[in-house]
């Protein structure tokens, strides 16, 4: 049987991984990192954006759900909210075949360039953080690999996820020039939005990654903690369940 070991900062780390895991998760499926209002479409493309636009309001109307008079846009341009209540306001679910099709297509109107950046950073960056919230979940039994701690490398690979997510966040603005977001926010441009705003999902995502970069640096001090002269002199005097401040 293997010796349990918890401390303040080995649960601290943990608490923190799971909350960056969850405010990256949270933001990336909601439609609130942009808002903008509606705007007079000027060619075919801004009527067709408009009337969809429309259509989600209408929509909404009809399942009895709150009509926002504002044009909301996550990170997937193209996605739907789904049935019922919602778990989260602005609860979005991507279109996976849309989504497959804007992201193997060469035109930046259709789906920023950057923004598919963005969405690869993001997403290997939030699979390596699920990773580290099971592993933070059996540390308490199990605080080594093959190679080294498991403080050690959970802390190297958190910030290397805190560095992608914030490539994806800096790829966020820099597909604002593109037409889909001129439709909606007039005289956009790359780093600037023009007449919209951005939405309360960036800076979830922003706080996402300030807790993942602090989970990283927590390693070092969790990792210290199972390692305390307390915590070595209950281990000698076999005691199986140590927790320590």
């Amino acid at each position: 049987m293997c010796t349990i070991i918890v401390t303040i900062r080995s649960v601290l780390w943990a608490v923190m991984t799971i909350a960056g895991s969850l405010m990256i998760l949270v933001s990336l499926f909601t439609n609130r990192w942009l808002i903008g209002g509606f705007q007079v479409p000027k060619n075919g493309r801004s009527v067709e954006s408009t009337f969809n636009n429309v259509m989600d309001k209408f929509s909404d109307f009809t399942e009895g759900r709150k009509i926002d008079d504002k044009i909301a846009f996550g990170i997937f341009l193209d996605c739907v909210k789904p049935e019922g209540s919602l778990i989260f306001e602005g609860e979005c679910i991507p279109n996976l075949e849309k989504l497959k099709e804007q992201m193997l297509s060469e035109n930046d109107n259709d789906f920023p360039h950057a923004w598919k950046g963005g969405i690869a950073c993001f997403s290997f960056g939030l699979a390596i953080m699920v990773f580290t919230v099971v592993l933070s979940l059996l540390t308490p039994c199990c605080r080594y690999c093959f190679c080294c701690s498991v403080f050690t490398f959970c802390g190297s690979v958190q910030m290397f996820s805190a560095v992608l997510f914030t490539l994806g966040l800096l790829s966020y603005p820099a597909g604002w020039g593109s037409r889909k977001v001129v439709d909606i926010c007039g005289s956009s441009q790359p780093f600037y939005l023009g007449e919209c705003q951005i939405g309360g999902a960036y800076w979830m995502a922003v706080a996402g990654t300030v807790c993942t970069a602090l989970a990283s640096s927590l390693t070092v001090f969790a990792y210290k903690s199972t390692k305390s002269h307390k915590t070595q002199y209950r281990r000698q005097d076999g005691d199986k369940f140590i927790c320590v401040p």
